[in-house]
């Protein structure tokens, strides 16, 4: 991407808010913060909605409109070889669930959300998207991703970085494919709807509003992760490409006294082979793993396993994530065979790129600002306000 001039970036942004905003705006629409799609659901057959107060389903590809009561029962929404069914009607590919009072929620199972709801059918099941004022999204990821307990430089940090992160999302031009700009778990950012709000989450995402970071006048990739072992990633490293001034691999020592700065995991030798089987890699009986690159901070990037039928080279990601990351939780690791065991210690929780949550938490006991935590780990970017 061709960088922008320095002495153009405040125009530059406020050009492109406006055009999110415009892009976005519609059947419930927020002048004042930008509307980000969450997909909560998928894969479903059948929901159940009601809301807290009155509300309206309409289809949106029919000419169909429906009003509920506060007092209706569920409403029950299912996938149908003919399109979607409520009501004992049906609805076609595309519904909105729309709350007519102020106040009023939406519940899906037994999940709250504010804003509206969006039912998609795909295939043979359902998906289920969330549309809400950013800033309000906010508010119901803050709890899922760290305690607001934390130090306030560091919630105010990751806040910043979380709005950050959504706010890039909005440019992504897969979404109107996908019809969504997030899901709701941690291949984007965890969201828990109005269950994952509290009263002090809702006060710090008030008080960074419409904060995010930008370098030389772009928007960051915002990346983070629970725990960095010591030492932090490099995006091009983790994820290919070229990556970042911003996002590089340099040491981090306020993490170490973290629960999650190192760990092992013992996994028997068959056991392993099984889950390798079912994730893709077809392997005959496992003799060694051998470890064959590593990044600066000793990130494993190719490993190869040796077995029955010869060798199978592998990157430290595909690995984990054959193996599952809550078990190696990273890829900075060693291993060794050990009788009918592999035995692996590791240090750090996610994939170490950008902010080290439990290194911010560090930070700000130590009374560094938010900041100063946000400069550490996006060195040279800018904490703008665009809305």
């Amino acid at each position: 991407m061709k960088r922008i001039k320095w002495e153009n970036r405040p125009f530059l942004l406020a050009v492109f808010l406006f055009f999110i905003i415009l892009c976005t705006s519609g059947y419930g629409a927020s002048t004042s913060s930008p509307l980000i799609r969450v997909k909560i659901l998928q894969d479903k057959s059948r929901v159940q909605v009601r809301a807290t107060g009155s509300y309206r389903i309409r289809a949106l590809d029919l000419a169909r409109e429906r009003s509920f009561p506060s007092s209706h029962s569920i409403l029950t929404i299912e996938a149908s070889q003919q399109g979607i069914r409520a009501s004992g009607e049906m609805w076609g590919g595309e519904v909105l669930i729309k709350p007519e009072g102020a106040d009023s929620l939406i519940r899906v199972n037994s999940r709250r959300y504010r804003g509206q709801i969006i039912v998609q059918q795909k295939n043979s099941s359902l998906e289920l998207i969330n549309e809400l004022p950013l800033e309000k999204y906010l508010w119901g990821v803050i709890k899922a991703e760290i305690s607001p307990d934390w130090p306030r430089a560091c919630v105010l940090a990751f806040t910043i970085a979380a709005r950050t992160y959504a706010f890039k999302k909005l440019q992504d031009p897969s979404s109107r494919t996908t019809g969504y700009h997030v899901s709701s778990e941690q291949d984007d950012q965890v969201y828990r709807g109005v269950e994952g709000e509290d009263p002090l989450s809702r006060e710090l995402v008030n008080e960074t509003r419409g904060k995010i970071l930008t370098y030389l006048g772009e928007i960051i990739e915002a990346s983070y992760h629970a725990c960095c072992g010591g030492y932090t990633a490099s995006l091009s490293d983790v994820w290919g490409g070229k990556g970042y001034p911003y996002l590089v691999a340099k040491p981090d020592n306020f993490c170490k006294k973290s629960p999650y700065f190192s760990w092992e995991f013992k996994i028997k030798v068959e056991k392993l082979r099984e889950i390798l089987r079912e994730k893709g890699p077809i392997l005959g009986r496992l003799y060694r793993i051998k470890l064959l690159e590593f990044d600066q901070g000793r990130r494993v990037k190719r490993l190869e396993i040796e077995h029955q039928g010869g060798k199978r080279e592998l990157t430290g990601k595909e690995f984990r994530e054959a193996v599952g990351g809550g078990d190696l939780r990273s890829t900075l690791f060693t291993v060794k065979r050990w009788g009918p065991y592999f035995v692996f210690k590791g240090k750090g929780w996610g994939h170490g790129v950008g902010l080290c949550q439990e290194g911010a938490k560090v930070m700000g006991e130590q009374s560094y600002t938010y900041k100063e935590i946000l400069e550490f780990y996006y060195p040279g970017t800018l904490v703008e306000t665009v809305y």
